[in-house]
């Protein structure tokens, strides 16, 4: 099985969670869960696919600050209303969405989903969750406050190594384990200066809607869009926030593990 499977199988499994009873509850049952996408390019068009693919979902709003991805994304959902601007879709189509997908750059993670959960809608966000951890901790107390269903898009946790390594460390087969070693090859989390100077922005692009709660600063092309922001630790989480989620994932969940303590 390749990755785009697993990714699907991840999504649609998401999918059973947002049809539980915090979506019934809101005078329904309905025939289909109507979702809406924030963010449909790259991990978020993946998420689109997989989703969309059920038979009980009908996808009725996409958005993206880009216009290309937007398209894209309207082509394969022609009937979905289209926005770039996240906060028009929900305030405009808040009786027409049944739950929200958010599959943006990081650090408009946490505005998406607020505001989403806010209106009673369960969330489904792409890892990292949040930019900054105390955006996790708000976003889990108002979940709960609310009683909806929430959860984080992590493909691993559906990979049948994970589910085994689970297993066999939960079995005692291994023995008790006291230490984990986890690391990754890669190198990311810049936060020196930044290069001088201003690029045009691609039309298809709206600059501040990308920029969203973060900083105004310049466009500079192949600095951050569409996915070098992640290299960027005002719009990303580094190597350990964008890896170590799914490196972490396995001990984590394995031996049933809280917050650190210290």
């Amino acid at each position: 099985m390749n990755k785009r499977e697993f990714i699907k199988k991840s999504s649609v499994g998401a999918l059973g969670i947002m049809l539980a009873p915090s979506i019934l509850k809101a005078g329904l049952p309905k025939e289909k869960l109507r979702t809406a996408h924030i963010g449909v390019g790259n991990m978020g068009m993946e998420d689109l696919k997989a989703i969309s693919s059920h038979a009980a979902v009908d996808v009725v709003a996409l958005c993206d600050v880009d216009a290309v991805n937007l398209s894209a994304a309207h082509k394969m959902h022609p009937k979905a209303r289209v926005f770039f601007d996240y906060r028009a879709m929900l305030e405009e189509m808040k009786d027409e969405i049944d739950a929200v997908v958010v599959s943006t750059p990081d650090h408009t993670h946490a505005p998406a989903s607020m505001m989403a959960m806010g209106m009673d809608k369960p969330v489904y966000c792409q890892k990292p969750l949040t930019h900054y951890v105390s955006e996790s901790r708000e976003m889990k107390r108002m979940a709960a406050e609310k009683g909806l269903v929430t959860q984080m898009g992590i493909q691993v946790h559906s990979f049948y190594d994970y589910k085994l390594a689970t297993l066999l460390i939960q079995s005692g087969i291994i023995g008790k384990v006291h230490t984990v070693h986890a690391w990754s090859p890669k190198n990311w989390g810049y936060d020196g200066p930044l290069p001088e100077g201003e690029d045009n922005v691609p039309a298809q692009l709206d600059w501040n809607l990308w920029l969203g709660t973060s900083k105004e600063r310049p466009y500079k092309e192949d600095m951050y869009h569409p996915g070098n922001w992640r290299k960027l630790m005002d719009y990303g989480c580094g190597t350990l926030g964008d890896m170590g989620v799914h490196i972490f994932d396995t001990p984590y969940n394995a031996l049933q593990l809280d917050v650190p303590r210290t």
